[in-house]
């Protein structure tokens, strides 16, 4: 998951009614971190913004075409028309947006020239075929390694920049916010300005709903796939090419998706349509990364969740770990007593584990700042982040790893969380399982991991259970 360090919502800074940003259709994103959602040009026709679904979906179409045209009378990778293509093809990440993979800040980079590359190739592949539709850019993501659905969502939002900072304009002077015009030539048209830590003052985008999708994490892209697989042509194709296949990687998938889309401009076209027809929005109410209900939580009363720790933390490193346990009791309590529970499902099926971490980020934070522990997000132990890291002093520091029951369980537990631990020099590790009905005998293989590390005289971490399994109303029970 990105890391979301001390996140600022736009709604707060500016002094906005949160409720009004969600009247007007628009996305309430963090000022200082990214969000892990893309813009996808696919949805562009269907939004109910008419400037969006007329004037976007014009200029975004136009955009591409001129790329496809200039495709299509190159000869050669690097000739003239070839280098044009690629000049229109900026892929560098707008920092204006607040969407995407960053975490702990938004400022934007560039991606390398041989993903600009694979585009283009792919993009020349299917002229060859004889199919032209501009937004054929939506589907590179299936067909290359390298394409994250976030490079085409910085690509589109660059396309479409002046239809956003309209609607973000209008907004702005409806709601009587400062705003700084985006360029000499558009006296007319500005933007909000957000000055960061540094003292930096970077421009700001707001995005409208209906146009964005959750990013896939990197290895489960099932959702976009299934939609695509809807189309029996495709499906039938692609269940050849992965036959004998026993467990098919991602990377097999793909092949075996480019193999079937691009086996003729028939083929093409029926797989472009199935995504378009299939493809719909994030939707708020279901909240499969947690993002609405964890705005929620930011939004509330933080003395709820600040209640002061009895631990005295003067007692060294233990104290700390007594008060993290604390945190997670409330976390605990919140989804088993509560009604938390709800929001760690949808359509009667668990959400990304991505939920549950932004749910106890927000829980655990709040907890902590009343007692003055420092809490931190996907820390890089080395050899990968760590899940939460809290800590007060330089020698005072717990680790906290969370799964879910459907992972690995035991490798996280034995394995993964040790190394984080050896590699933060620390005794204190923390891990917090989800059970959403399916953890079976995996508590008990972890049990005994730690029953014997103790009665070798290890220090072993400590294990806490989470019942995220749907409870009865009060009135049903």
């Amino acid at each position: 998951m990105a890391r979301i360090v001390n996140p600022i919502l736009f709604s707060s800074y500016f002094g906005v009614n949160p409720a009004e940003i969600d009247k007007a259709g628009l996305i309430d994103p963090f000022l200082n971190v990214d969000l892990e959602l893309f813009i996808d040009p696919v949805l562009l026709e269907k939004s109910g913004h008419p400037l969006i679904a007329k004037d976007a979906i014009a200029v975004f179409r136009d955009h591409f075409s001129k790329i496809v045209r200039l495709l299509t009378i190159s000869q050669a990778e690097d000739d003239v028309a070839w280098l044009a293509a690629r000049r229109l093809l900026n892929l560098e990440e707008p920092s204006e947006n607040g969407l995407g993979y960053g975490g702990a800040s938004r400022s934007g980079s560039s991606r390398p020239e041989e993903i600009q590359s694979m585009i283009l190739r792919t993009t020349k592949e299917i002229i060859t075929l004889g199919a032209n539709d501009p937004e054929m850019i939506s589907l590179m993501g299936f067909f290359e390694e390298g394409v994250g659905p976030d490079t085409i969502s910085d690509f589109t939002t660059r396309v479409v920049f002046l239809q956003l900072a309209t609607i973000t304009s209008e907004f702005c002077n409806s709601h009587a916010l400062a705003t700084t015009p985006i360029s000499e030539e558009r006296q007319d048209i500005g933007l909000p300005h957000f000055v960061d830590s540094k003292g930096t003052s970077k421009p700001f985008l707001l995005v409208p709903k209906d146009i964005v999708r959750d990013l896939p994490i990197a290895n489960d892209w099932s959702d976009v796939r299934e939609a695509a697989m809807k189309n029996a042509e495709i499906r039938n194709r692609v269940s050849q090419l992965l036959a004998g296949i026993t467990e098919p990687t991602v990377t097999d998938t793909k092949h075996a998706l480019r193999g079937a889309a691009l086996s003729s401009a028939d083929a093409f076209n029926h797989f472009l349509a199935s995504v378009k027809d299939n493809a719909s929005n994030y939707d708020p109410i279901e909240d499969a990364l947690g993002y609405y209900r964890y705005r929620q939580l930011l939004l509330a009363d933080p003395d709820a969740l600040s209640a002061p720790s009895k631990v005295d933390l003067s007692t060294g490193p233990e104290a700390i770990r007594a008060v993290v346990h604390e945190a997670i009791a409330l976390f605990k309590q919140h989804v088993e007593v509560g009604d938390l529970w709800r929001e760690l499902w949808v359509d009667g099926k668990p959400k990304k584990e991505r939920a549950a971490q932004l749910m106890f980020q927000a829980i655990a934070d709040a907890f902590c700042k009343a007692n003055n522990i420092d809490m931190s997000p996907e820390t890089n132990m080395g050899g990968g982040p760590v899940d939460f890291k809290f800590s007060k002093g330089y020698e005072a520091r717990v680790l906290v790893e969370l799964k879910r029951d459907s992972g690995t369980v035991r490798h996280g537990y034995e394995t993964q969380l040790e190394h984080y631990k050896e590699a933060s020099e620390t005794f204190f590790g923390i891990f917090v399982v989800i059970d959403y009905g399916k953890l079976g005998d995996k508590l008990d293989t972890i049990n005994e991991i730690r029953k014997v590390q103790l009665l070798a005289g290890e220090r072993a971490s400590d294990i806490v259970v989470i019942d995220a399994t749907p409870k009865k109303s009060a009135s049903k029970k």
